[in-house]
């Protein structure tokens, strides 16, 4: 009997241990998500840590792959907000695309060089609108050829499809020698290692995945850059465009977008990087033509 007392008692105690570990957990949980508040900060924030690697960078990359157990954050819910949510306890990150030809840099050199933009590049010239003065610098120490980097940001800036026309701004270029003379530019385009990605976007969690815009950087995650994400494919060369428009879309005063119906060209604004959902991947801010 006295046996038996002993055990009953061992199990409600054990028991209460048990709802003690749930409550402490759920409370630090509640505790891990405080809200950003009035900072002024926009991007395309990963909501985990696992990663899958892809050769020859082991890191992992930016798209849409679950592990069992986790969650993706859903596009639309993310639109209502005007400042992306810290990173979530048992979230995922984005799944793996293509393997770059360059490795990825996990920390550069942490100095920013200010790139001439090739006017070869240009595809269209504004002449009116709202003047966004902007620099094109790249990280030391991430192998990518500096020509080809600033010659895809000015040629997205500037086409036609692009938010010259879209949204009656007009961006100009503030050169290496304008910048060394201290002319402060509305926008720094930076391609950045993934280590500075966290840097320069903190508070927000890019988690050495994803790419952000915060004040006047609108950070490029190298990771991105050479990897791109499962919503493109093997197509890294429009993903750039997305990347680049949608970053530097927040940098002039645009918010996150979801999917308007099935079947459609994703908005440009949508959080393409984590997937299109019944959308079809479109880098640009002018609408499809049909």
């Amino acid at each position: 009997m006295r046996t038996t007392r002993r055990v009953g008692a061992a199990r409600v105690w054990s028991s209460a241990a048990v709802v003690s570990l749930i409550l402490a957990d759920i409370w630090m949980v509640a505790a891990a998500r405080p809200e950003i508040g009035s900072v002024s900060l926009v991007s395309e924030v990963v909501t985990a840590t696992s990663t899958r690697a892809a050769a020859p960078d082991p890191g992992g990359v930016d798209s849409a792959e679950t592990v069992p157990g986790t969650t993706v954050p859903d596009p639309a819910a993310a639109a209502a907000a005007s400042v992306d949510p810290p990173a979530r306890p048992g979230a995922t990150a984005p799944a793996a695309a293509p393997a770059a030809a360059v490795p990825v840099v996990e920390r550069g050199t942490g100095q920013f060089t200010v790139l001439p933009v090739p006017a070869l590049a240009t595809t269209g010239s504004a002449t009116a609108g709202r003047v966004v003065r902007y620099t094109v610098e790249i990280e030391g120490g991430l192998g990518v050829n500096p020509v080809a980097y600033a010659s895809t940001v000015v040629s997205v800036l500037t086409d036609p499809r692009g938010w010259q026309a879209k949204d009656g701004v007009r961006f100009v270029n503030v050169t290496p020698a304008q910048a060394a003379d201290g002319e402060a530019p509305t926008l720094r385009i930076r391609l950045a290692s993934p280590d500075t990605t966290d840097q320069l976007c903190a508070p927000l969690l890019t988690r050495g995945q994803v790419s952000c815009h915060n004040g006047r950087n609108v950070v490029l995650n190298a990771r991105r850059w050479l990897l791109g994400a499962d919503a493109y494919g093997t197509d890294v060369t429009s993903y750039r465009t997305y990347l680049v428009n949608h970053e530097v879309g927040h940098g002039i005063g645009h918010g996150h977008a979801a999917c308007p119906l099935a079947g459609q060209a994703a908005p440009v604004m949508m959080q393409q990087t984590y997937g299109v959902g019944q959308c079809t991947a479109w880098p640009w801010p002018r609408a499809k033509s049909s």
